[in-house]
């Protein structure tokens, strides 16, 4: 065995030494680091707080998911439970380098702190995303070189927002509101182009046979497919938004929360009627289910960015400031 399993392998054994006292309160916050978890948080920004970091937010968390599920991937390495001698406290059915919760946290929650400049949340953060990777530990789904290289990922995703940002949007207010919607599409398209190509390439190197029962879903096209989904709704949404509804989250405490409600009660519906529905059609693996799961994830996004505001508009939970003018991305 790889002398770096056996170390990782090690300090899991000593973590559960507190096992099970904290077994909750791990499982607490590896709940904190999912990928749920963030579609509570980052609407309640968008509706609530301020669009335009909701979006920012939003894109942060998908293209920090594409890089590390790329990863994951290419590295087609196990989690601890497949190699055995710790407690299994979770499943998992992915690869185990680089670990999302700790590349999804980092990035969300240090974006969020240094979008808002806070000394007190930049602390939060730093225990927060610390806590999320050592549960992940704890619960023997991951290794401690997972930690850090899905930490490296949400780092390398924060410096590339921070500095690119400003560049991106220099070039995309240059486009009219079509164009803009285009290169949504095609960044889309470029991602599933690119997780078929990861997919090729590892299918070169077979699984060893004791991973068979636990790497299910390691391998496949369905997550590069709900992601570059969700990426086009969400780009084809605020750009439209910006160009004609000028959405703003401001208002009274009472708007706010009728907006989370709704906005949320449409999320849900989309998402679990669309999948009702679309299981009828086709199954979630052949070509006509993938096409049907880019729709429904694009769905859902879209209803978040755009029509849910168009709604909050049309219900007086929101109002469109005076003299707004459309700005593409900005």
């Amino acid at each position: 065995m790889n002398p770096i399993y056996i170390l990782g392998i090690q300090i899991i054994q000593v973590l559960q030494m507190m096992s099970p006292a904290f077994d909750g309160v791990m499982k607490f916050f590896t709940f904190l680091g999912t990928v749920q978890f963030y579609l509570l948080l980052i609407p309640f920004v968008y509706w609530v707080v301020d669009a335009r970091l909701g979006f920012r937010l939003l894109l942060v968390l998908i293209s920090t998911d594409f890089l590390a599920l790329g990863f994951k991937q290419l590295l087609h390495q196990p989690r601890p439970f497949w190699i055995g001698n710790v407690k299994v406290l979770a499943e998992e059915t992915s690869y185990g380098i680089p670990s999302s919760h700790a590349s999804d946290s980092l990035a969300v929650w240090g974006y969020l702190a240094y979008s808002l400049k806070k000394d007190w949340l930049w602390a939060l953060v730093a225990v927060l995303v610390g806590m999320i990777g050592l549960s992940r530990i704890y619960l023997a789904v991951h290794f401690p070189t997972d930690v850090l290289a899905g930490w490296l990922i949400g780092l390398a995703v924060i410096v590339i927002f921070a500095v690119g940002e400003r560049w991106a949007i220099s070039r995309l207010e240059k486009l009219s509101t079509g164009g803009q919607i285009r290169v949504g599409f095609v960044l889309s398209i470029v991602m599933i182009l690119t997780g078929w190509i990861i997919n090729l390439l590892i299918a070169l190197f077979p699984d060893p046979p004791q991973w068979a029962k636990f790497a299910l879903h390691a391998r496949g096209m369905s997550d590069y497919i709900s992601l570059a989904g969700a990426l086009f709704g969400a780009v084809a949404g605020y750009v439209l938004m910006r160009a004609h509804l000028h959405f703003q989250a401001r208002g009274s405490g009472w708007q706010r929360v009728a907006r989370y409600l709704l906005g949320i009660a449409g999320v849900l519906g989309i998402y679990l009627g669309l999948d009702m529905l679309f299981g009828l059609v086709a199954a979630d693996q052949t070509a006509i289910g993938l096409v049907l799961r880019y729709l429904r994830y694009s769905a859902v996004t879209f209803w978040a960015i755009f029509v849910a505001p168009w709604v909050f508009m049309k219900l007086k939970l929101s109002e469109q400031p005076a003299g707004a003018t459309a700005v593409g991305m900005a």
